[in-house]
Formats: C-alpha cells, structure tokens, sequence
C-alpha cells in the first residue's frame, strides 16, 4: 500500500507543490512587506496579508535615497560586463573549441581553476588591486570584478555549444572564402545561439545581483549598486523594512522580467550545455 502511495504521480505534484511554497514563502514576505505602513510593519503578532495596503515606501525610496541613482549603477555595471563578456569570452570559446594550439589546454585549466577558488578568499586581493590602481568607489571597479566572477563561466558554457558544432560546416565556410571570424560571425553564431543568450543571461543575473564585492569597493552613492544601496534601510538603531523591501522588489523586478522573456533560451541553452559537458 505504501508503495502504490509513493508511485503515485500525485503524491509527486504534492511534494513539488510544498517545496515551491517553501521557497516562495520568502518571496511573498518580501512583497508583502514592501506593502505595508509602519504601524503593519512592527507590530507584533506578524500581519501576513496587508489591511490597508500602501506605496509609501516606495515612495520614501525616492524622497530619502538617490535609489535611482543606484538603479543607474547597476544597468551600467551590468550592461557593460555582459557585453564585454559575452562578446569577448564567444572568440575564446570558439577558439578553444575549433582550433588546438600550444598551451590551449592550459589556458582551459586556467579558467576551470578560477571558478574553483572561492570568490570571498579573492577579496581581499582584489581590494589591494582596486586600492593601488585607485578605482575605490568607481564603476570600473565593479566590472573589472564582475568579469572575472562571470568570465570563465560564460566561456565554458559557450564552448560546450561550439563543440558539437559540426566542423564539416566551419571547413566548407573556410573553403568557400570565409575568413575565421566571418565563419564564427555568420556560420556559427546563428547555429549557436541559444548557448550564446544562455551564456549572456546568467552573467546579467550573476552581475545584477552581485554584493559582496560592490559593498567592499564601494562607499558612496555615486558608485553603488542597487544591492548595496538598499542597506540604505538600515539604520544605527532601527530598520526601515518596509522600505528595504520595497527595494528588494524593485531591484528583482529587472531581472524577473529579463528571465521572464528569455526564460526559454536559459532552459534549452542550460539543458544542452549540461548534456555536452
């Protein structure tokens, strides 16, 4: 009997369903919060649903916080890291993947070693480097990081797609006068797509949420990201939660809407990706 209930397909359909509850459960806190006055937000016991629902706080976001100046940050900062390794890290892919030359293995080592160190034991490193090179508090800082936490990962993702592609098609460009690049450019890119959009989707999503690194190389508005910026919240002896939430949802809000039009590209280019690793 106990076995008909664990082979059945809806015991599987509860299960799944509890599990998204779960992990939405903070979500929906969040939303909610963003939502409510003070006298909800404090109060104790907890008000689960909002009784007179407002858009106060996000409202103070603007009036007390240059959080638009913070959303400014971040679209540049992860704008710029995208294009840069997107665009740069698919010529080292296609390299990699098409054309064996001396030391090429090493170089693939070399990036498989960079996402195996920890990035927090980089830090303190990376801050030395920002330090000298004088870049403390500047957007620059915040890309060069930003790179090279997504670098090798887009590339390895993009090679997985070059490497099934068909080699036959890259000879017969070749023979037929193209140059490398124009094959890469015209023949292949098309082809390969949906790993190049997989590939540019999780370096936007890593960069946009990224913390840690911009909390330490920055200290003034005018080079802080959204993330960073909604610590703004937080005070010497009290919390604005309310307001932290609400701009916890409009940080999230451009990176939903991103996943929510690509979403398809992210699953076919992740689920290829994984079977030709």
């Amino acid at each position: 009997m106990l076995e008909r209930i664990f082979e059945s397909r809806g015991l599987y359909y509860v299960v799944a369903i509890a599990l998204i509850a779960v992990m939405m459960l903070p979500i929906y806190w969040t939303l909610s919060t963003a939502f409510k006055p003070d006298e909800e937000t404090y109060v104790f016991p907890p008000v689960y649903f909002p009784k007179n629902p407002t858009i106060s706080p996000f409202k103070l976001l603007f009036e007390y916080y240059p959080f638009s100046l913070y959303l400014r940050n971040s679209i540049i900062v992860t704008a710029t890291t995208t294009l840069i390794v997107t665009g740069v890290g698919m010529f080292a892919a296609y390299g990699l993947s098409q054309y064996r030359f001396r030391g090429s293995n090493l170089v693939l080592y070399a990036l498989l070693l960079t996402r195996v160190i920890p990035p927090l034991s980089l830090l303190l490193p990376f801050y030395i480097l920002v330090s000298r090179l004088g870049l403390v508090n500047t957007l620059t800082s915040m890309i060069i990081a930003n790179i090279y936490l997504t670098y090798p990962f887009a590339v390895l993702i993009m090679k997985s797609f070059f490497d099934g592609f068909p080699r036959e098609l890259i000879d017969s460009a070749i023979v037929d006068g193209c140059s490398r690049t124009a094959t890469l450019l015209k023949v292949v890119m098309p082809v390969s797509a949906t790993g190049i959009a997989s590939s540019a989707i999780i370096s936007y999503l890593w960069t946009w949420n990224e913390f840690l690194y911009a909390f330490v190389f920055t200290s003034e508005p005018s080079a802080q990201p959204v993330t960073v910026g909604c610590f703004d919240a937080i005070g010497d002896i009290f919390v604005n939660w309310n307001q932290m939430c609400a701009g916890a949802m409009l940080a999230a809000l451009p990176g939903i809407i991103f996943v929510f039009l690509a979403q398809r590209y992210l699953v076919q280019g992740l689920t290829a990706g994984a079977l030709k690793f």
